[in-house]
């Protein structure tokens, strides 16, 4: 959606259904107080959001957040970003929880079930966003219609990423741009993905849960039958030197469309 048609109505609405998912119960008293008050459109409420845009090559890609948290994690944000599709703007949660822990580390299996905890909550907060008619992610797949063919027409491309909104809007959008495209959610199906049937491109995010998209792309680059596939890393985060000898590409989130067809054609060729 335009950004000048989410009314400010809209950005309470969604902040206050993250509140009250995020802050059950007996913790709601832990919850932010956030003074989203006044009329108008979102852009009104803006200077009151942290400015998490981040530069392109040609423009400036736009990401707004309220740092929210949950009742467990202090970390959580609430985001409101330009999407796939530019000047398009979607609601999602951010569980911003990337670090990497070691599994040796003692607080190892406690900080996995606080990410999974995360996981969760963002999901039921995006599904309860969407039933509410708040925009999100899986209202730019209705957006996307005729767009540009990458060349390499029937190219089979495999899309990993746990997110099940920014997959499928993924997934139809390479779709309309002529590829056969298969999905899953993490590291693990990925590579039995790729044992059924041998991908011409993977792209893969980079934080995932069961296994991530580092230590997917280390095991298929240390595998002589699958290291020539190309793997196309997206993140959010910053990425460690290490990573960049396992991957053919990387994409820095949010990115636009044409940002990535322009990386996809280069790696398919």
């Amino acid at each position: 959606m335009k950004l000048d048609q989410i009314s400010a109505a809209t950005v309470r609405r969604a902040v206050e259904i993250y509140l009250d998912l995020a802050y059950p119960g007996s913790s709601r008293w832990r919850a932010p107080k956030m003074d989203l008050s006044g009329p108008g459109t979102a852009e009104n409420l803006l200077p009151r959001f942290g400015d998490e845009s981040e530069k392109q090559p040609d423009r400036l890609v736009h990401r707004y957040v309220l740092r929210l948290g949950n009742a467990r994690y202090p970390h959580m944000k609430l985001v409101l970003e330009e999407s796939i599709l530019e000047a398009e703007y979607a609601f999602m949660v951010d569980t911003h929880d990337n670090l990497k822990v070691s599994p040796d580390a003692p607080d190892y299996e406690r900080w996995n079930q606080v990410r999974a905890h995360n996981r969760e909550l963002a999901d039921e907060i995006e599904q309860r966003w969407q039933r509410e008619k708040v925009p999100t992610v899986v209202d730019i797949k209705e957006l996307i219609g005729t767009v540009e063919q990458i060349e390499a027409t029937g190219s089979d491309v495999l899309v990993v990423d746990d997110d099940p909104s920014i997959r499928g809007a993924i997934e139809k959008l390479l779709e309309h741009a002529g590829l056969t495209v298969r999905t899953a959610s993490n590291g693990k199906e990925a590579l039995k993905a790729v044992a059924e049937r041998r991908p011409d491109l993977i792209l893969m995010d980079y934080q995932m849960p069961e296994m991530d998209g580092v230590t997917c792309c280390e095991s298929l680059k240390g595998d002589p039958k699958t290291a020539d596939i190309p793997v196309l890393l997206a993140t959010r985060s910053q990425v460690d030197l290490a990573s960049l000898t396992y991957a053919d590409g990387f994409l820095v989130k949010p990115y636009r469309q044409d940002v990535l067809f322009s990386i996809v054609r280069k790696l398919l060729a």
